[in-house]
């Protein structure tokens, strides 16, 4: 296939994807692998992570490593085709995507529901195995992710440092991301293992926020 016509069928996935397409994706379509080799000379792709590309000349988008991350868990289907079921950003991944909190993670986090199984060889991916109500997860700026009551769940659930948990929660309401009664509840079976036994979540909330 020339280099035109290869990347002519790349570009409206690219463009969906915020300039990324993955190799499977790219097979799909009919570009084979030497193809996109021969644009990555060509300086048409560039190498973002294991069989993760993106078009030249596209605007870099914001969280690309962790995009490529998450693109990497089901690399055979598009963005928009999609589930929970083929992973979810989570934890503190999804406080940095919703941009709470004062993270720089050192891991890209997912989670992916049973019965599937996910192993990685990336050490910085890890990768959660909880089941996810539909009322857990929303669509970010193309990125599936968990919500935000559901995010400090999960951090609460891995006993995640106190002050940090403290700043995410602060500046989900501050933001109006989340409302106080829900965190409140949500928070409320975890205030034992953060030291606060006879604490409602109320009070857990009030402690963790110093409000």
């Amino acid at each position: 296939m020339g280099l035109g016509s290869a990347l002519s069928r790349l570009s409206p996935l690219a463009e969906a994807q915020h300039g990324l397409v993955t190799t499977r994706q790219a097979e799909n379509h009919g570009a084979h692998r030497r193809d996109l080799s021969r644009l990555v000379q060509a300086g048409a792709l560039e190498h973002v992570a294991h069989g993760v590309y993106r078009v030249a000349g596209a605007p870099r988008p914001s969280l690309e490593e962790l995009r490529a991350a998450w693109l990497q868990l089901a690399p055979d289907l598009q963005a928009d085709e999609r589930g929970s079921t083929h992973g979810v950003v989570s934890h503190s991944s999804a406080a940095f995507v919703y941009d709470v909190g004062l993270l720089d993670p050192l891991r890209w986090e997912f989670i992916i529901p049973p019965p599937r199984r996910f192993r990685t060889r990336r050490q910085d991916v890890a990768i959660h195995r909880a089941r996810l109500a539909g009322d857990d997860v929303e669509w970010l700026d193309g990125l599936l992710v968990t919500t935000p009551r559901r995010t400090v769940i999960d951090l609460a659930s891995i006993r995640f440092d106190g002050g940090h948990l403290g700043l995410v929660v602060a500046d989900m309401l501050e933001r109006d991301l989340a409302q106080p009664d829900d965190l409140a509840t949500a928070l409320a079976p975890y205030a034992t293992a953060y030291g606060l036994p006879d604490a409602t979540g109320q009070e857990f909330l009030e402690h963790l926020t110093h409000r």
